[in-house]
């Protein structure tokens, strides 16, 4: 598809022109002395303003948590002034916290020479807060940019960026300035409490099938909206429910309202749920028996979150790496029939889905053990398989690195 080759060609463009203007200037030749010894205790700086209740930390609390405490040391550099529980867990699980806020990009990155990082990992890429300019002066041996917002930076002094070959085909690994190295699946869910137990579908008791989107608005693109309701028109008798924080306020409600009006779908088929806390949000998951993903830009944790309350997702592999996350998880959990490769696919897939209640509801017993059986809900397994792409990387900077040693400080 041209034009998609164009647009991921345009982004990776873009990001390049500007990390050539901002960041290339920055970058300080200054040598590395952390020790090249391959197996040594290794020190893991995380670079983030999401120390805190925010979905990207569900995505990335685990590496700050869950690390082998016998062969790292973790190092959190905030950029964040607010604080919550959340907060106040990493701090108290790390090595050592940081705060970065108000420091110049140059006084950051002298800190973390001080403190001898041999990996520095962004976890904000381009959005809110980030210190992308930190990483410009390659304070650190090894840096990687990941979870978070990992759609590449285009910097020459970021070497690696984490994902999965979902999300980064093969052939596309050429567009990125950083090296792609692969984990096992782009995320896994950190959670704070058990969830709440799984209900029995919906479906069996209501008598008719209910689609759901938990999804931020923002995410909903009116291609979307014009789907659903064509899945709705496909679905005799079927509602919809959409729940996020949004949807509190009138305006916006009567705005979703008049979306599927306009596509011919009467507004008593559609229920909108305002925020709640966690527990409440995870429970109304029970009274959904299919997801529908937006598009372009499809759901991250609020997937991973539908999943672990057993309801599966329709979702549309997109051209880029916002559109792809549902469909990591989906392949992760060995669920390839529910990923559209085209709107109307997109249809038949949830109408096909709709109609085997008894398919529905069998999935819908399993899922969650599946879910945590799997790297997706299994943190440890997840976190081994990430520190071994840390010591894999460290190895290969040793590997480039020892001779430039002087004899005397080398290990004979």
């Amino acid at each position: 598809d041209m034009a998609a080759e164009m647009g991921m060609s345009g982004l990776h463009a873009e990001r390049r022109k500007w990390a050539d203007a901002h960041a290339a200037p920055l970058l300080q030749k200054i040598p590395h002395t952390n020790g090249p010894e391959p197996e040594r205790l290794l020190r893991i700086g995380y670079v983030s303003a999401d120390f805190r209740e925010h979905s990207a930390a569900r995505a990335f609390g685990s590496m700050l948590m869950e690390f082998d405490r016998s062969r790292f040391e973790v190092f959190a550099y905030t950029n964040s002034v607010q604080t919550d529980e959340l907060t106040r867990h990493i701090r108290q699980s790390v090595t050592c916290w940081r705060k970065i806020v108000g420091l110049s990009d140059h006084a950051v990155a002298e800190l973390v020479r001080q403190d001898r990082i041999d990996i520095l990992v962004d976890l904000s890429g381009f959005s809110a807060g980030n210190r992308l300019l930190v990483f410009a002066r390659k304070p650190a041996p090894v840096q990687i940019t990941a979870w978070g917002y990992a759609s590449g930076t285009g910097m020459g002094a970021m070497d690696v960026l984490l994902s999965d070959n979902v999300v980064i085909p093969p052939e596309e690994k050429q567009f990125y300035t950083e090296q792609i190295r692969y984990l096992p699946s782009f995320l896994t869910y950190f959670a704070r409490q058990a969830p709440p137990a799984v209900g029995e579908l919906p479906a069996l008791t209501a008598g008719h099938i209910t689609f759901g989107s938990f999804n931020r608005l923002a995410k909903i693109s009116d291609e979307a909206y014009r789907t659903w309701a064509q899945v709705l028109q496909a679905v005799p008798a079927s509602r919809m429910i959409l729940k996020t924080g949004e949807l509190s306020d009138a305006g916006t409600r009567a705005r979703v309202i008049a979306h599927f009006a306009g596509s011919g779908i009467a507004a008593e088929r559609i229920t909108l749920l305002g925020g709640t806390p966690w527990q409440e949000h995870m429970e109304a998951f029970n009274r959904v028996d299919i997801s529908l993903d937006p598009f372009p830009q499809g759901g991250g944790v609020t997937t991973m979150e539908g999943l672990l309350m057993g309801v599966p997702v329709v979702t549309l592999r997109w051209q880029t790496l916002s559109g792809r996350i549902s469909a990591s998880f989906l392949t992760t959990l060995g669920m390839p029939d529910w990923i559209a490769e085209s709107p109307g696919q997109y249809i038949e897939i949830a109408q096909r889905k709709a109609q085997d209640i008894p398919g529905l509801a069998g999935l819908r017993g399993r899922m969650r053990a599946r879910f945590m059986s799997s790297v997706l809900g299994d943190t440890r397994a997840y976190v081994g398989a990430v520190e071994r792409e840390y010591r894999q990387l460290w190895r290969e900077w040793c590997g480039k690195n020892d001779s430039l040693q002087p004899a005397s400080d080398r290990k004979s």
